[in-house]
């Protein structure tokens, strides 16, 4: 699919040396008269790469930091060893030898006829992955990038700079927006809809302010932006994946478990929160999760060789959480409703046993995967199982919207109410998340029920409605944390934001080192452009994280 409009990396317009001659993924385009050029390309096939390329890119963005955030299992033991420089040369590769030279394609040709449903789209776009660059890297090359044999060493950009430049794109596409012309044939998010666009435009302004609200607060933009924004499940910026296996694959990524098994550990800590931590079992659990095994008790220490394991020393006494398992915990009987949730412990770097037919992991929602009817039984099969993997990969829901609008309601006194704001967020995620029962065949007995979902919004309201400014900031990012499933991007950058939601689950070794504020540069962008150089370790913030070192775990 991916290769849909482009022959090969070297006939493309917008080809950078180091794929050709292994020089540097910033370096420019070629005079080959076989490329594809402005006058000879097709702009509907272009704009669809894009859409793709897109796709991938906040996939990968958002997948590299979920571990982190306990939205599923880290390997460890240290933030530093997590990943690597190496970790990040794919999605940098994305944005700078795919997205940004046919995003400017695009622009270009669409810009001749005036085209603007294009121009404003792919600027929206180019717009996440600049954010998103700054988010994960901190400085990173733009006025300079794509200059080829001119410049093949670009020099880094002020972070600002960049995340400003993404905030005069945006501005112009929200121009562009309110005159559309033109409509693009595969635009697989809002179907050529210029007023869908238009809002996630201002949609991305409003959680530009939140995240700099520590460098910058301001309020009057927020509440400028408050009733333009993505407000429905109508407008949620998401890719629909496929159920097609073959010719070509479509199907979300995670769903390669149902192939042969395995699949991602999923977090112990996130799999307890939802029906360990309140009185009220989370509406999204059976959603969330599909256990193969539901009994993990009798288990040799072979495939799960942490039931003999006390809790770790630094562990605090008061800890009453999941340890091995989610369901085999200090707190309650691995044989008892909750049996099964078997993840891994937080940081946990134990090699992998065979246990692919047996651990937790993804089921219906976003995955497409299967909604967990208890029954129980593994998923190995060829990926005939759920919903064939047409899930979605969750950009910016509208029930993300309202918890950002209620952190800024709380925390800039922005107007709205932030109570009422969050109880939207919340019945919202369930509602998506429920909505899911029309890709696969889900069992009635076990959908939640009215009073279930109302019990559990009521156990949160009253919990916020008690609490004190620190108390509810807490549970407005807890929530968030829960209700983004899929997207670990916004909570990593909420963590950072924040320092919330504090108390999350600690690392399985004593000391695993300070938290990454920012990640490793790609190896691959070290290596080949001489003006760049490695940071130190991974204690160095982004320009709008004013937080104290160290106040995150």
């Amino acid at each position: 699919m991916k290769n849909i409009f482009k022959l090969s990396l070297c006939t493309l317009l917008v080809i950078f040396m180091s794929a050709c001659d292994n020089v540097t993924e910033l370096e420019g385009l070629l005079n080959n008269p076989n490329s594809v050029t402005a006058d000879k390309a097709e702009l509907d096939l272009v704009y669809n790469q894009v859409v793709l390329d897109f796709r991938d890119f906040a996939y990968t963005g958002s997948d590299i930091v979920m571990p982190f955030v306990r939205m599923y299992h880290m390997f460890g033991p240290l933030y530093d060893n997590a990943t690597s420089p190496a970790t990040f040369n794919g999605i940098w590769a994305e944005a700078y030898s795919n997205l940004f030279p046919d995003m400017d394609l695009v622009i270009d040709i669409a810009s001749a006829d005036g085209l603007n449903t294009f121009t404003g789209s792919v600027k929206v776009m180019k717009a996440y992955v600049m954010f998103t660059l700054v988010d994960l890297f901190g400085d990173v090359p733009y006025t300079e990038a794509g200059q080829g044999v001119e410049n093949p060493s670009p020099a880094a950009d002020d972070q600002e700079a960049v995340y400003n430049a993404a905030l005069a794109l945006l501005d112009e596409a929200i121009g562009e927006l309110g005159s559309p012309k033109g409509k693009p044939a595969n635009d697989l998010y809002y179907d050529g809809d210029a007023s869908k666009w238009l809002k996630l435009a201002n949609t991305l302004k409003l959680r530009y302010y939140v995240q700099t609200r520590l460098v910058n607060s301001n309020t009057s933009a927020v509440n400028a932006l408050m009733d333009q924004v993505i407000s429905s499940a109508s407008g949620d910026f998401v890719f629909p994946y496929g159920n097609e296996r073959n010719n070509p694959f479509s199907r979300h990524p995670k769903y390669g478990a149902y192939e042969t098994g395995g699949g991602n550990y999923m977090s112990n800590y996130m799999m307890w929160q939802m029906f360990g931590e309140k009185e009220t079992e989370d509406p999204r659990l059976r959603y969330y999760f599909y256990r193969q095994d539901c009994d993990e008790v009798g288990e040799d220490l072979f495939t799960l060789d942490c039931l003999d394991l006390p809790l770790p020393l630094h562990y605090p006494g008061t800890y009453d959480g999941p340890w091995c398992t989610a369901s085999n915990d200090n707190f309650g009987d691995p044989n008892g409703e909750y049996g099964g949730y078997w993840g891994r412990t937080h940081g946990n770097e134990d090699g992998i046993p065979p246990d692919g037919l047996k651990r937790t992991t993804w089921g219906l929602y976003p995955a497409g995967g299967k909604f967990d009817a208890d029954d129980c039984t593994d998923i190995g099969n060829a990926g005939i199982d759920g919903g064939l993997g047409a899930g979605i990969q969750p950009i910016m829901l509208s029930s993300f919207v309202d918890f950002l609008k209620a952190e800024a309601v709380l925390t800039m006194g922005a107007n709205g109410d932030d109570a009422a704001l969050l109880e939207s967020a919340i019945r919202g995620s369930i509602a998506k998340t429920m909505s899911f029962s029309s890709v696969a065949p889900v069992d009635p007995a076990f959908v939640p029920a009215d009073t279930q979902i109302e019990a559990y919004v009521a156990e949160v309201m009253d919990a916020y409605n008690a609490a004190d400014a620190d108390g509810k900031l807490q549970i407005i990012v807890s929530e968030y944390r829960l209700a983004a499933h899929g997207n670990g991007l916004e909570i990593f950058n909420a963590y950072r934001r924040t320092g919330k939601p504090a108390g999350m689950q600690l690392t399985r070794a004593a000391d695993p080192g300070a938290f990454p504020r920012l990640f490793w540069y790609p190896s691959s962008y070290v290596d080949r452009n001489a003006k760049a150089s490695q940071r130190p370790n991974l204690e160095e913030q982004v320009f709008w994280d004013t937080n104290p070192p160290k106040f995150i775990n």
